[in-house]
C-alpha cells in the first residue's frame, strides 16, 4: 500500500461520519418537504418512526468521528472556540440539528404541537441541517490544502446529501414502513438530478483533472492515473444507481416503485459516494506550512 492509500485509509471514520451525516440531512430535507408541501398525509404517517431513525444515523456518525481522534474523551473541548473554529461550529450545528430532530420525534410521538409549531420547527431544522453541512465543508477548505480549497468540497458534500438522502427515505418507506405517496417520485427526481450534477462537478472540479480544478502540482506525488481510476469506479456506481432507479420507477416487478431496485440504486449510489470521498481524503496534501 502506498503512503497515499495508507493516509486515506486512516480517514475511514471521517468517510463514515461525513456520508452518514449527509444521508441524515438529505433524508430530513426530503421528509420536511413532504410535510411542508400540500397533501402531506403520507409524510405525517412516516415521521413517527423516521425521526428516531435519523437520530440513530446521526449518533452513529458522531460515534464514528470519535475514532479519528487521538483522545476521544477530549472531544467536548472542541466546542470552546465556536466563534472562530469551523470544527466547533460543525459540532454546534450538529447538536442543534440533533436536538431539533429529538423535539420533532417527541411531538410526533405524543401527537402534540400545532401545525404552525411543527412547520416552524421543520424550517429551523432544515436550516440547521444546511448550516451543519456548510460548516463541515468549510472545515476542509484550508488555504494550505489547495485540493480541498475550491468549490469541489462544498458541492460534493451537499450533492451527497441530495443523492443519498432521498433514496434512503424512499428505500425505508417502501421496504420498512410501507407508506404510499410522495417519497418515491421525490427520490427519483432528486437523485437523478443529483447524479447529473455530480458528473458535471466531477468533470469541472475534480483536483488534478477537472477543467476548473486545481492543477496536478498541488497533488504532490499522487498520480493522476489514480484519480481517473476512482472516477471510473464512481461513474460505474452512478450508472448502476441510475439503472436501479429507472427499473424501480418502471414498476417492472409489480409496483410503481420496486423496493428491491430502490435498494440496488441506493447501495450503488452509496458506493459512488464512498469512492468519491475516499479520493477526497487520498489527494490531501498540505503546502507551505
Amino acid at each position: 500500500m502506498s503512503r497515499f492509500r495508507a493516509s486515506a485509509a486512516k480517514e475511514w471514520p471521517l468517510v463514515g461520519f461525513t456520508l452518514l451525516s449527509q444521508i441524515a440531512v438529505g433524508a430530513f430535507w426530503t421528509i420536511a418537504a413532504g410535510l411542508l408541501l400540500p397533501g402531506r398525509g403520507p409524510a405525517i404517517h412516516l415521521t413517527v418512526r423516521a425521526f428516531p431513525a435519523l437520530i440513530a444515523v446521526l449518533i452513529l456518525a458522531a460515534a464514528l468521528s470519535l475514532f479519528h481522534l487521538g483522545r476521544p474523551h477530549r472531544a467536548v473541548f472542541a466546542l470552546n472556540n465556536w466563534r472562530r473554529s469551523w470544527l466547533s461550529r460543525e459540532i454546534v450545528f450538529e447538536l442543534i440539528f440533533l436536538l431539533l430532530l429529538a423535539l420533532l420525534a417527541i411531538l410526533r410521538w405524543r401527537k402534540a404541537g400545532s401545525p404552525e409549531l411543527i412547520q416552524g420547527i421543520l424550517i429551523v431544522s432544515a436550516v440547521a441541517g444546511f448550516a451543519f453541512l456548510f460548516s463541515m465543508s468549510r472545515l476542509y477548505m484550508l488555504n494550505t490544502v489547495p485540493a480541498w480549497r475550491g468549490l469541489n468540497t462544498p458541492l460534493s458534500f451537499f450533492l451527497s446529501a441530495l443523492l443519498l438522502g432521498p433514496l434512503f427515505v424512499a428505500v425505508a418507506r417502501r421496504i420498512f414502513f410501507q407508506t404510499p405517496g410522495f417519497f418515491g417520485p421525490a427520490a427519483v427526481i432528486a437523485s437523478l438530478s443529483a447524479v447529473l450534477l455530480i458528473v458535471l462537478i466531477a468533470i469541472l472540479f475534480t483536483p488534478g483533472i477537472g477543467f476548473l480544478g486545481v492543477k496536478n502540482a498541488t497533488l504532490a506525488e499522487y498520480p493522476v492515473s489514480r484519480v481517473y481510476l476512482f472516477l471510473l469506479f464512481r461513474f460505474a456506481f452512478l450508472a448502476a444507481a441510475v439503472l436501479g432507479i429507472v427499473l424501480a420507477a418502471k414498476g417492472r416487478f409489480g409496483g410503481p416503485l420496486n423496493g428491491t431496485w430502490l435498494t440496488v440504486a441506493f447501495l450503488n449510489a452509496l458506493g459512488s459516494e464512498i469512492s468519491g470521498r475516499f479520493l477526497f481524503y487520498a489527494i490531501y496534501n498540505r503546502v507551505g506550512v
